[in-house]
């Protein structure tokens, strides 16, 4: 947190997964608003195979890892271009 100069006393939002982006840049940090493929919150154009995936919470306003992104929204394949989950990566535009 020093590194970084954030304070999250009172919790965090999309500005700070971004300072967290911009300091650990050796992942692929991935916010999705909802089970859905489409949904989203934020991603930037990161070339890595580390990827961290987190769920956001609206009701609680609080991030949830999600260990297995395919798993977790029922489908085959996760593109690692942009994030998104389909059922398998020849349909996948």
């Amino acid at each position: 947190m020093q590194k970084t100069g954030m304070d999250l006393q009172n919790g965090g939002g999309v500005n700070e997964i971004q300072k967290f982006q911009d300091h650990f840049t050796e992942y692929k940090i991935v916010v999705y608003g909802g089970l859905n493929c489409e949904d989203i919150l934020f991603v930037r154009q990161v070339v890595s195979e580390k990827r961290v995936n987190l769920l956001y919470d609206e009701a609680t306003r609080h991030f949830h890892v999600i260990a297995n992104v395919t798993g977790a929204m029922s489908k085959q394949f996760l593109c690692e271009g942009c994030s998104k989950v389909c059922r398998s990566g020849v349909t996948h535009k």
